[in-house]
């Protein structure tokens, strides 16, 4: 609570599932924000291994990154650390990311003891159709809470929809309590109609209904490390938490290259994995890999420090499961210098 202004910051709170497209629409924020400020980023990575600080690196604003676990619960304490970072420097105003599992209750509640030098000011939910199906909306109380707490809906990646997945997406919107009949409709997190930045200075509705998820999102992230040797070469870190949803994330050596093809057909076939996300050479370009179930992409990138992949799988790993891993995973990275 270093900031000596009488005005407080306004924070732009911006939650969503894994891959709703959340560092995306960010990245649309930082290139519409007025050209005078400066921007502070809060980034949570549920793994060490980061990726997404790194893809927000060139944006050039302040970033204090949470890694190995959630801001809402077992890395509250960092969370606390890292805002107290970006106060001593000024903003005019501060992004959260959470990650994909985080509860918004206990960031907008550790929010409240920065008062009066912040101000939560927006919350954005970023949802895709695909994410909101009648079965889904039942099954996670996490979702429905996300919702409910939003201040703004941005339905987003509506070009990969068709007429069928929309019309169901808003009527399971119509389904909540209240029901949120009107999201934004967003492409790479950049509403159609208007510039994102249009809402961040409108009045919040600051809904507080029954909450149901943070048991479940309790259960999703509740993790410990597993302590496991990676048998890879070049590989310069292997970190491995384990629990309902388990996270793995290397990191190597940058003479490392990685096949295309064969890194997609990996992922294709790796069991119970719903999230991939990796910094990467491959051949003489670097690019940042995003993959969910049926849907990879690849963007070119200017980091050249070294590669990184994480995997999110919905079971619990051991240290077999580790290695069959890294067996496959030899398969597809090379060293130039062999």
């Amino acid at each position: 609570m270093e900031k000596t202004s009488s005005q407080p910051i306004p924070v732009t709170l911006i939650t969503g599932l894994l891959g709703s497209g959340k560092t995306t629409a960010i990245n649309s924020l930082l290139q519409q924000k007025p050209k005078n400020e400066t921007w502070g980023l809060l980034i949570n990575e549920l793994g060490k291994v980061g990726i997404d600080s790194l893809v927000l690196q060139t944006t050039q604003q302040p970033i204090e990154v949470v890694s190995g676990g959630c801001i809402c619960c077992s890395a509250a304490f960092g969370y606390q650390q890292a805002l107290q970072s970006l106060l001593k420097q000024p903003l005019q105003r501060i992004l959260i990311e959470p990650t994909g599992l985080g509860h918004p209750a206990k960031i907008i509640d550790t929010l409240r003891k920065f008062q009066p030098t912040v101000k939560l000011e927006q919350t954005l939910c970023m949802v895709t159709p695909q994410q909101l199906t009648p079965d889904f909306w039942q099954k996670s109380a996490v979702l429905r809470d996300l919702v409910s707490l939003a201040d703004r809906l941005l339905l987003n990646k509506v070009d990969t929809a068709t007429e069928a997945e929309l019309s169901q997406a808003k009527a399971t919107l119509n389904q909540g309590y209240p029901a949120n009949p009107n999201p934004i409709f967003t492409l790479h997190g950049n509403p159609i109609d208007n510039k994102i930045t249009d809402w961040l200075t409108q009045p919040a509705k600051r809904p507080f209904y029954r909450l149901e998820g943070i048991e479940q999102h309790q259960q999703l992230t509740q993790q410990h490390p597993l302590t496991v040797t990676t048998s890879l070469s070049h590989c310069i870190t292997l970190e491995v938490f384990t629990g309902d949803t388990s996270s793995i994330g290397w990191q190597f050596s940058p003479t490392v290259q990685f096949n295309r093809v064969a890194l997609k057909a990996f992922l294709k076939h790796t069991p119970h994995l719903i999230r991939a996300k990796s910094i990467l050479r491959t051949g003489n370009e670097w690019q940042h890999l995003n993959h969910l179930p049926n849907q990879t992409s690849f963007e070119d990138i200017a980091w050249r420090q070294d590669s990184r992949l994480t995997l999110l799988l919905d079971q619990p790993l051991n240290i077999e499961q580790v290695s069959k891993l890294e067996q496959n995973l030899t398969k597809i990275v090379r060293n130039c210098d062999d």
